[in-house]
């Protein structure tokens, strides 16, 4: 079983895949591949940015080295036991530049017009419907400067594999909880830049980082890779699925380490880092 529990999987807010314990497993498990695309976003030092659904802060120490001291960060969650991790890390943790961490909404975001020269939000807008994506976008473009930068990561688990199972049986799964508003958008990924446009960012790109872990797998790749697994075969028990499929996933989320630990082994994951500027007219 894993070493992350069902409540440290989940938060207070209903995310799915967004409590403490995954979070940390996921950002290590990850760790090259997402501190290269938090790189890429373009962030200068001495900016003033707003970590737009922050999670429990990981990115928050890399994103400070590349502020610098006369940058500044304003981490956003909706959860508060997120926020409450953020500021034990503040207290515990020495930062390259200030950090301030407050609960709130990224729909309705408690800042005045102008307020920072970027957002970056990273793994948060899966939440949103589409409605709330486009809210969620537009008060990204409020707050930030004219000539400022939205940058948002999402992923695509459109292209989530675990090899050697039969992607097919993940596909089945995934088109079974099509009306699922966090599957859904975690689908999305590759679509977030029309939704940037329809907001009326401008020079809107996009940067795909494919992330492929095989044998011989890390511990921390092992603990994100096994909460992925059982996480879908907890979701797999509420679905129309055919016998087999469920035979299937019973199984899987029963003895993970027995797909795992398959020395053809090959877990894919896809995100989409999606960028913009605010007009400076």
């Amino acid at each position: 079983m894993s070493d992350t529990s069902d409540s440290e999987k989940s938060t207070s807010a209903g995310h799915k895949l967004s409590g403490s314990g995954h979070l940390d497993a996921h950002y290590l498990a990850l760790k090259e591949e997402y501190e290269a695309t938090l790189r890429s976003a373009g962030l200068v030092a001495g900016w003033s940015v707003l970590d737009a659904g922050a999670g429990n802060g990981v990115f928050l120490p890399s994103m400070a080295e590349l502020l610098g001291a006369e940058g500044h960060i304003q981490a956003l969650d909706l959860a508060p036991e997120n926020v409450a991790a953020i500021e034990t890390r503040i207290a515990s943790e020495h930062f390259a530049c200030p950090i301030m961490a407050r609960t709130g909404d990224m729909t309705a975001l408690p800042y005045e017009t102008g307020t920072f020269d970027a957002v970056w939000s990273a793994n948060a807008t899966q939440y949103l419907g589409d409605e709330q994506l486009s809210k969620a976008l537009e008060e990204f473009r409020r707050v930030v400067k004219r000539g400022g930068l939205v940058a948002v990561k999402e992923v695509d688990i459109s292209v989530w594999q675990y090899q050697p199972q039969d992607p097919k049986l993940v596909w089945r799964l995934l088109d079974a909880l099509s009306d699922d508003v966090q599957i859904s958008g975690a689908m999305r990924g590759t679509r977030v830049s029309a939704w940037f446009r329809t907001v009326g960012l401008e020079n809107v790109s996009a940067i795909t980082t494919l992330a492929e872990r095989r044998q011989p797998l890390r511990s921390v790749e092992r603990q994100y890779i096994r909460n992925n697994l059982e996480f879908l075969s907890g979701l797999a028990q509420t679905c129309n699925l055919s016998d087999a499929d469920h035979r299937q996933w019973r199984v899987i989320g029963e003895e993970p380490e027995r797909l795992i630990s398959d020395p053809d082994f090959c877990y894919r994951e896809m995100w989409v880092l999606t960028l913009g500027t605010v007009p400076k007219r």
